[in-house]
């Protein structure tokens, strides 16, 4: 951990971030499969087999769990479907938590698609899934499912707003797992980032209220934002958004960015708030 230099300007207020529309959630969703599916493009053939930050996937593992968002996103139905007891049974006695049960099997039910397969049914199938999202009923939308580590939200929100986020963490996943360059723009990707920085907001107010807490993500899709402000312990966290979004999906422990942070408090404090960054994906 380095100490954070000063830096002019104030952050902005993380809870200001505007709710998108519906559409604005479809345009994200459809402008992030296309990133997506150029990350795929970019792949040789050995790539496919290459270990992600996903301990227990592959790359092809990875897009095979994209592809199985196809059904689910499609609405309550598509996602009941996948929540078949008799299904996720064999998952479940594994130890495996409701969530992941459901994505495991989507992955092992196209264990025998070639790579050519697997991305066509992402080009095909997800412009329909997220076409299905815009005209799910008000009744269905609410219904709350689990994800972690916030407990449960709306159908509607998981469908959303995190379907979206949960694509680009795997995209990143990708481009970790290979080296391949990972495309990252203000607009697109900036939306995104600012979503995730919104939902952590909520996560650090719950669980640590006396938490003061800014960040400066550096980059394109960075910014500058007021998480949390508790009138305890000040902490002003600067890094990347790429190590943002792999703190706050679990990927990288608060203990590793740790030393991937400037920050102006101590060692102690900051792990703290890298405790803290957490969010739904």
């Amino acid at each position: 951990m380095t100490p954070l230099t000063a830096r002019t300007g104030n952050p902005s207020d993380a809870r200001d971030v505007p709710v998108p529309t519906p559409s604005d959630y479809a345009a994200s969703a459809r402008m992030e499969l296309a990133a997506f599916l150029q990350a795929l493009e970019q792949l040789e053939p050995g790539d496919w087999e290459r270990p992600t930050p996903c301990s227990l996937w592959d790359v092809r593992d990875v897009v095979a769990h994209q592809a199985g968002h196809i059904q689910s996103g499609a609405g309550l139905t598509g996602m009941l479907a996948q929540v078949n007891p008799r299904t996720i049974a064999p998952y479940r006695k594994r130890g495996m938590s409701m969530l992941d049960a459901m994505n495991q099997k989507q992955v092992d039910m196209r264990r025998d698609l070639t790579t050519e397969a697997l991305i066509a049914e992402l080009r095909e199938g997800t412009p329909r899934s997220i076409a299905a999202r815009l005209r799910l009923n008000l009744a269905a939308g609410q219904v709350r499912v689990p994800v972690p580590p916030v407990g449960v939200v709306p159908v509607r929100t998981l469908l959303h707003r995190i379907f979206p986020r949960d694509m680009w963490i795997h995209r990143l996943d990708i481009a970790d797992a290979t080296g391949k360059p990972f495309a990252i723009t203000a607009e697109h990707d900036g939306r995104l980032v600012a979503l995730a920085v919104q939902d952590v907001a909520k996560f650090v107010q719950k669980r640590d209220r006396d938490l003061g807490l800014t960040i400066r993500l550096d980059g394109p899709a960075g910014g500058h934002w007021a998480v949390s402000a508790g009138r305890g312990t000040r902490v002003d966290i600067e890094m990347t958004v790429p190590d943002f979004m792999r703190r706050t999906s679990g990927r990288i422990s608060a203990e590793t960015a740790l030393g991937r942070v400037s920050s102006n408090a101590s060692p102690e404090a900051t792990r703290r708030a890298l405790d803290n960054l957490l969010a739904p994906y």
